[in-house]
C-alpha cells in the first residue's frame, strides 16, 4: 500500500510539471506553437559503404534503378534519374562575352560548391525514398581507405572497372551495358580536366570507366594525410572565390581540388579554367578522373563518365560525394559555420543567394546560410574524421 502511495505522488508531481511546462510554452510561445509541437523526426544516418548490408546494397541499387525508369515531376522530359544529371551538366553553362564570370548554377570553382551539392544530394535521397517507397539514404564512399575500392567496385554494388576490348564499357552489375543507358550527354565539351583540349569521341550510350589512369599516367586516389591537413584550413573561402583561390586560405578549393588555375573562364558556353604551368588536380576533382579515367580511343581523347560534366550519368557520383559531403560536416565540427562570403562572390555564391536551379524549393532550403549544417536537414554521418 506504501508503495502505491508512493507511485500516485510521482504521478501528481509530473502531472503538475507536464502543467508547468504547458503554461510556459503557452505564456512565451503562444497557443498555436505549442498546440503544434511534436516528437523530432528520427535522424536519417548516412552509412559507410564497408557498413552497409547486402540489403541495402540491394535497396540502394534497386532505388536508383526505379529512378530511371519514373518520370520526372520537374521535367517530363525526362526521367527522375537523367533530371539530376541533366542540372548537374547545366551547372556548367556559361555565357560567353561578358566581363565578369556568370553562369547558371553555383555548383563549382566557388564557395557554393559544397551547399550546392548538398541541396543537391538532398533532393536525390529524398527522390530515392520517393520511388522506393521507404527510407534510402545515400552512403558515403572513403576513397582514403584502400579496402573500399573493392566493396564499392564489386557486382553487387556500383560494378566494376569496364572492359577495354569494348570501349571501356562496364559490363557487370546492375549498371552494366544493356541493362543502364546514358541518355544525358556532354554536347559539346571542353573539360575543365583536360586542360582545354576538345573532346572528340562520340559519346556512348552506356558506362565508362578506365578506373586509375590519366592518358597513360596513373593517378591515386586522396590519402588520410592529405584530406586532414586539408581540414586543418581554418579558412572557408577567399576572395576572389573561384579556382585560383589559394588552398593555404581557402578550405573549399582544397577540397575541390583545384590547383594551378589562374581563375575561372567561359569557352564555348561551358565553365572552364585558366591554366598555369604545373595545373593539376585533387581531392575531389581527382576522384572524378579516377574513376572515370581520361585515355586515347582511335587516336583521340576519351573520358570515362565520371571525368565527364554529366558525372551523375555514373552512380559512383553519389556515394563520392556523399563523402565530401562528409568532410564538409566533419570540418564545421573543427571549425564552426564559417561561410565565406557574406557578399562579394559571383551570384548564387554569396551566403543567402539562391542557388539555381532550387529556386523552386518553398522550404528555403535553397541558400547556403540553410545548409551550413548537416542536421538542419535531418542527417547525420556514420563516422567523421
Amino acid at each position: 500500500m506504501e508503495s502505491y502511495f508512493i507511485s500516485l505522488q510521482v504521478s501528481k508531481n509530473k502531472m503538475k510539471l507536464q502543467t508547468a511546462c504547458l503554461f510556459l510554452c503557452l505564456l512565451v510561445l503562444g497557443f498555436n506553437s505549442c498546440s503544434k509541437s511534436k516528437e523530432p523526426e528520427q535522424i536519417r544516418v548516412r552509412k559507410n559503404v564497408m557498413s552497409l548490408t547486402a540489403q541495402e546494397k540491394a535497396d540502394f541499387v534497386g532505388a536508383i534503378l526505379k529512378l530511371k525508369s519514373t518520370v520526372s515531376p520537374y521535367d517530363s522530359k525526362y526521367n527522375y534519374y537523367d533530371q539530376f544529371v541533366r542540372w548537374h551538366y547545366l551547372a556548367f553553362y556559361c555565357m560567353n562575352n561578358m566581363s565578369t564570370m556568370q553562369h547558371g548554377y553555383p555548383a563549382h570553382m566557388g564557395p557554393a560548391f559544397l551547399p550546392w551539392h548538398r541541396v543537391y544530394l538532398d533532393l536525390f535521397e529524398k527522390a530515392l525514398s520517393e520511388v522506393s517507397g521507404k527510407q534510402i539514404n545515400i552512403p558515403y564512399w572513403d576513397w582514403t581507405d584502400p579496402a573500399s575500392l573493392q566493396t564499392v567496385f564489386a557486382a553487387d554494388f556500383m560494378g566494376g572497372n569496364g572492359d577495354p576490348m569494348q570501349n571501356w564499357a562496364v559490363t557487370n552489375g546492375a549498371f552494366r551495358k544493356g541493362n543502364w543507358e546514358i541518355k544525358i550527354t556532354d554536347e559539346l565539351s571542353i573539360d575543365s580536366l583536360l586542360a582545354n583540349q576538345t573532346i572528340l569521341t562520340k559519346p556512348t550510350p552506356f558506362l565508362i570507366r578506365n578506373m586509375g589512369f590519366n592518358k597513360g599516367v596513373a593517378v591515386q586516389l586522396p590519402t588520410e594525410k592529405e584530406i586532414l591537413n586539408t581540414l586543418g584550413i581554418t579558412t572557408y573561402d577567399s576572395a576572389p572565390f573561384d579556382s585560383s583561390v589559394d588552398t593555404v586560405k581557402s578550405f573549399r578549393n582544397a577540397l575541390e581540388g583545384w590547383r594551378g588555375t589562374a581563375g575561372n573562364t567561359c569557352i564555348n558556353s561551358q565553365m572552364d579554367v585558366i591554366d598555369l604551368p604545373g595545373r593539376r588536380s585533387t581531392q575531389h576533382n581527382i576522384v572524378h578522373v579516377y574513376v572515370g579515367g581520361i585515355f586515347t580511343a582511335n587516336g583521340k581523347t576519351s573520358l570515362g563518365n565520371m571525368t565527364q560534366n554529366t558525372s551523375p550519368n555514373d552512380p559512383v557520383f553519389w556515394i563520392h560525394h556523399a563523402n565530401i559531403d562528409r568532410l564538409w560536416a566533419s570540418y564545421s565540427k573543427r571549425h564552426g559555420n564559417n561561410y565565406q562570403p557574406a557578399t562579394g562572390a559571383p551570384q548564387g555564391h554569396n551566403l543567402n543567394d539562391v542557388m539555381e536551379p532550387f529556386s523552386f524549393k518553398k522550404d528555403g532550403i535553397n541558400k547556403p546560410s540553410a545548409v551550413l549544417n548537416e542536421a538542419w536537414l535531418g542527417y547525420q554521418y556514420e563516422f567523421l574524421k
